[in-house]
């Protein structure tokens, strides 16, 4: 009884500091905009040295510039087949017969599915 006592008490103290400070995180419309545009993309380090599809090149473009790009070294490729999961995997459609499909690293490949070998 003493430790779903505990418990009980531990939970109630988070839910009662935590609200206020959930309630102090309410934004306008326009501030929610802004940061959406914002983190679109990931951190423009972690694609470093990176060829990236399409896709992703117009999502860096729009928020960091080309001069940044160019800076880094991120390359764009001709369309979405190029490498995934840290040089692992292939982004194509659909997969090979010896290959399955990576969820994980899917979202890298724009509208193909990364392909990574059963082996």
């Amino acid at each position: 009884m003493k430790r779903t006592a505990i418990y009980c008490i531990v939970y109630i103290t988070l839910l009662t500091v935590t609200t206020p400070a959930i309630c102090l995180l309410t934004e306008s419309a326009d501030e929610q905009h802004e940061n959406q545009k914002r983190y679109a993309v990931a951190a423009l380090p972690l694609y470093a040295g990176v060829a990236v599809s399409p896709w992703v090149w117009a999502a860096l473009i729009a928020a960091y510039g080309v001069a940044a790009l160019y800076e880094y070294s991120v390359s764009r490729t001709s369309s979405d087949s190029h490498s995934c999961a840290n040089n692992r995997g292939w982004c194509r459609d659909p997969c090979q017969s010896h290959e399955y499909i990576d969820h994980y690293n899917t979202p890298v490949c724009g509208n193909l599915t990364c392909c990574r070998t059963r082996i």
